[in-house]
């Protein structure tokens, strides 16, 4: 017979307590297992019952003597984290007691059942509001006695949706052991089957306030462990995967630029990294392929976040999405770890290990250590990942009241510059031939013009961009020719090494009932070098860093209105009102000195697909040579970047393509507000204000002529609210609007001596609703949402101009039991540019196709500057983006069966879309898929992957819809890899 199943609230009023005391209770299996069923949040009615019986019997009162009882602290109301849903037995001293609870005898060790010792206990809120100001002043923490209690960590014995043991940056507060004779419930197999659903915890990404996903009016994807592994987030040797992401959401498609990027793409932009909630400003570029390959050694799971920041993070730059790294949580209850190695077809090499436990005998202090190793080739010709990452957790609960997590990650890596790559001058005919043939031909470098000749040229016109060829495409192209797909704007003398490191400590303080205290600082540094000879692309990082440091203040209290106060029969009920504040404080400082030559990317004619091998280093050619030391050439030249070899230049007026020397500070005050009117209505509002305080000049090394300074302050606003309707309980209805300024930031996140003051003051403005159900017992879950959202895009070299993205979206994920579970999901996203009020159009490399430079014997390159029929370039309007497919859609089906054998099927597929802004050159409609199979045994674990399994040929642009380098789309696309196989071994112990 089915049990009955009591909502939170429900629970709550019969106990007295607040829902997010029955939230925690739940999450620490308190009240016998009750979490039943993926995204269950509802108890046993007997469970609650029976507390209120034991509570009588014991003498406790209201809600104090229930808590005892459920053996919660008498003090204690912790926040819900993700992940904590398991099932515990009881221990010997846990049964003496309540033996001893039930008899009045004295409970073992002579304590009373039910004592404890806590930093606040009862009321005493001294040594809290020491406590509280000694964080706030980042103190090392005071503490008093501890608890006789062998304190757990669930997060060992059941996953949760993401595969960690919460969603917050910190651990869980250790709390005492139940010391009551409830009867347990224990959930089978848990521990073999992954939690799917988006409802199966809490998630504080979107509010930085755990909440469940169904209360917030925002499309969030949680992903955890086997959702990364069976899309393959990390599959190309370390690099990321531009479609894995799009496999889970299919708003999330992105392009070539996302290999080096530190977040995917989300609704045609590259997503702003946060991890543990704070935000990597360091690397929240302009340039998206800067900085070294991610390293996802350290990640436990993500939550991907549609739409602008919120106001307990942050909103940084212009974007539409941003994703919260969880990072890998050390292990409280046992010993424990696994090692593995990966191998695939294009010499693909990856290994790791990982392991960690606690540390004492009380399970207060616990560690993790976790290393992976690449060495990889790649299908592509000439690219290549080297990389070692180290990571260390280390969890401290000394008390029931206070929790420290320190984060540390070391990361070396060499490897192929892999942005800027792909084909150049792309057609129709190349996509129509199946990537065989395209137009070819390149100049050689004694017809590149004489050095003068450039040199007057800039002369004539200071700094103005991409030179025009004296010479057109018919003197030496030769028409449709064979191209290779697998060759990319690649030099094999292309490198780039370099080396960064995180830290990362959060304090979390429990002050009292509904008072905690977190704090979070992030400290990140980087220092790397690149080069890229065949279309000259160079940076120098010097050892860039930001130090980031939050304080927040949660509050959770109660506003009752109306109702009877004798609690008689009869009485009619009260309406009451629940409030979950974040509130306080952050600050951020962060160093840049970066040196970066982008300037004659575009040099006219550098080479095609035939990839002449006397272009493999532009450097050589008069075009470069004219700009060497020539203040009038784009950028101001390329000067020799001091400190670095022989052969590395910059342009010290790039704009937000980088070069600077700045330091920045920021100090931003914020309010997070969750109200919930009843259990049906609910209002989550934001604020917060961002002040910058900026410095930045051109680097050492810039000539005195060139030579300029910027010192500057602003104040971004943020403000949000999203109301949500909940008529039932499975169906919520949601609104939300975002209003906010952001910044356009340079390479590697910092500002530039040329920027401008619209550059600092972009408008970022969402405008959403939408449904969330949760069906089939909690089984089957659906969200819909219509989006529009204003937006500028920061040019490089031009005026922000105004966007505009509108679209529509559903996901589903269904998982009716432990053998299988399902996702599919469907996005339409359309945007425009709007140039009417500039007095030029769009920025194109190329103003018309190969094709018809090589039938009228014009230029490749030209700029903008050309006149040909089909040329837009320059001329004012509204132009829709390129490089993003206005629909995609994605499925995936997971079937896990009893002797440990999974099989997983997933396919995605992308509508047609431009490269140019003359719709000269279309990438058609295209599709991918995917299938894997794992087979568990003992400790044992292997999975073979068969990647584009249909081995279809599929394209992937530079850049895609916002992002600022679309300009570059004229000129490179890059063919997707084709079926390949790879395999991983695991064991664990």
């Amino acid at each position: 017979m089915q049990k009955k199943l009591l909502r939170p609230d429900e629970a709550a009023r019969m106990l007295s307590v607040s829902r997010w005391t029955i939230y925690r209770w739940v999450g620490e299996g308190r009240l016998g297992g009750t979490r039943v069923g993926p995204g269950s949040l509802r108890v046993f009615a007997e469970s609650v019952e029976g507390l209120i019986y034991r509570n009588r019997i014991g003498g406790g009162g209201g809600a104090s003597g229930a808590a005892i009882a459920a053996g919660a602290p008498r003090n204690g109301k912790g926040l819900p984290e993700r992940g904590l849903e398991w099932s515990e037995e009881p221990s010997s001293e846990t049964e003496a007691a309540a033996r001893a609870e039930a008899t009045g005898d004295e409970a073992p060790e002579g304590k009373p059942a039910g004592s404890q010792n806590g930093l606040c206990s009862g009321r005493g809120r001294g040594p809290c509001l020491a406590l509280a100001a000694g964080l706030l002043l980042l103190l090392h923490p005071l503490w008093a006695a501890t608890l006789p209690s062998d304190p757990l960590d669930p997060s060992a014995d059941v996953s949760d949706s993401t595969g960690s043991p919460g969603t917050g940056a910190a651990a869980p507060l250790a709390q005492p052991k139940p010391e009551s004779t409830l009867s347990t419930v224990t959930v089978k197999g848990a521990y073999d089957t992954p939690q799917m659903l988006p409802t199966a915890s809490p998630t504080d990404s979107v509010y930085g306030l755990p909440m469940d996903v169904m209360d917030i009016p925002r499309q969030v994807t949680p992903i955890n462990k086997t959702l990364m592994e069976v899309a393959g987030v990390n599959a190309q040797g370390g690099y990321m995967n531009p479609i894995s992401f799009a496999m889970i959401n299919p708003t999330a498609f992105g392009g070539v630029d996302a290999w080096i990027s530190p977040a995917p793409y989300i609704r045609g932009d590259a997503a702003l990294p946060f991890i543990n909630g704070m935000s990597m400003s360091v690397y929240n570029v302009e340039m998206v392929n800067s900085g070294l390959p991610w390293n996802w050694n350290m990640i436990e799971s993500m939550d991907m976040v549609e739409g602008p920041g919120n106001a307990v993070f942050g909103a940084g730059q212009e974007s539409s999405g941003y994703v919260n790294y969880t990072t890998k949580q050390p292990y409280f209850d046992k010993f424990r770890g696994n090692a593995w190695a990966s191998m695939g077809m294009y010499q693909q090499y990856m290994w790791g290990g990982d392991m960690g436990g606690p540390v004492d005998k009380e399970h207060k202090l616990a560690y993790r250590v976790s290393y992976m190793g690449i060495e990889s080739g790649s299908w592509y010709q000439t690219v290549h990942n080297d990389q070692q990452n180290l990571y260390m957790a280390l969890g401290w609960k000394p008390v029931d009241n206070y929790s420290a997590d320190l984060y540390v990650d070391a990361d070396f890596a060499s490897f192929s510059p892999i942005g800027y790559a792909g084909f150049n001058r792309p057609t129709n005919a190349l996509f129509q031939s199946g990537g065989t043939l395209d137009y070819i031909g390149a100049l050689s470098p004694s017809q590149w013009g004489s050095v003068p000749y450039f040199q007057n040229y800039w002369a004539a016109n200071p700094g103005a961009g991409v030179a025009p060829s004296p010479l057109g495409f018919g003197s030496y192209g030769v028409g449709l020719g064979p191209v290779n797909r697998r060759q990319l704007l690649m030099s094999p003398y292309a490198q780039q090494t370099g080396y960064q490191g995180m830290t990362q400590l959060i304090q979390k303080v429990h002050v009292d009932e509904g008072f905690d205290l977190v704090n979070n600082t992030l400290v990140w540094y980087t220092r790397h070098d690149a080069v890229q000879p065949s279309y000259f692309y160079d940076e120098a990082v010097m050892g860039d860093y930001e130090v980031d440091n939050r304080t927040e203040c949660r509050l959770a209290f109660d506003t009752p209105i109306g109702g009877g106060e004798s609690g008689k029969e009869g009485e009619k009920e009260g309406f009451g009102i629940s409030h979950n504040i974040d509130t306080g404080l952050e600050w951020v400082y962060q160093r840049n000195q970066d040196y970066v030559s982008t300037a004659l990317i575009n040099a006219p004619n550098m080479f095609s697909m035939s990839q002449n091998p006397l272009l493999w280093d532009v450097r050589n050619t008069p075009y470069f040579q004219a700009a060497i030391l020539n203040p009038n050439a784009p950028g101001g030249g390329e000067w020799p970047i001091p400190g670095s070899p022989a052969g590395y230049y910059f342009e010290p007026l790039n704009g937000t393509t980088g070069t600077t020397d700045s330091q920045y500070w920021s100090i931003a005050p914020f309010w997070q507000h969750d109200i919930k009117f009843g259990e049906k209505l609910s209002l989550q509002y934001g604020l917060r204000a961002t002040t910058y305080f900026i410095n930045a000049q051109t680097p050492p090394g810039t000539p005195s002529m060139l030579y300029t300074q910027l010192q500057t302050s602003m104040i971004d606003p943020l403000f949000s609210i999203g109301p949500v309707y909940k008529p039932f309980p499975w169906l919520s209805l949601y609104g939300n609007f975002n209003y906010e300024y952001v910044t356009a930031t340079a390479d590697m996140g910092g500002f530039v001596p040329t920027q401008t003051s619209q550059q600092m003051h972009l408008l970022n403005e969402l405008g959403e609703v939408g449904a969330k159900l949760s069906l089939l017992h909690d089984k089957l879950y659906m969200s819909f949402a219509f989006f529009h959202q204003n937006l500028y895009m920061d040019q490089i070299g031009f005026q922000p101009n105004p966007g505009l993205l509108q679209g529509f979206e559903y996901n589903m994920t269904y998982q009716p039991n432990r053998h299988w579970w399902f996702r599919a999901g469907y996005a339409y996203m359309h945007g425009t540019w709007n140039f009417s009020s500039l007095p030029y159009g769009p920025a194109q490399t190329q103003s018309y196709s190969t094709g018809y430079a090589y039938r009228n014997n014009l230029p490749l390159d030209d700029n903008g500057t050309g006149v040909a029929p089909n040329n837009v370039a320059g001329i004012p309007g509204v132009y829709n983006w390129i490089g993003l497919p206005n629909q995609t859609a994605n499925a995936m089906v997971t079937y896990r069966t009893d002797f440990g054998l999974s099989l997983t099927a997933s396919a995605l597929v992308m509508s047609s879309y431009p490269l140019f802004y003359n719709y000269s050159a279309v990438v058609p409609t295209q599709y991918v898929t995917n299938l894997s199979a794992t087979y568990q045994r003992n400790n044992w674990s292997l999975t073979v992957y068969l990647w584009n399994t249909l081995n279809s040929v599929y394209w992937l642009p530079y850049a895609s819809g916002l992002a600022s380098d679309v300009a570059s789309n004229s000129d490179y696309v890059a063919a997707g890899w084709p079926f390949w196989v790879q395999g991983q071994l695991s064991y664990q112990f």
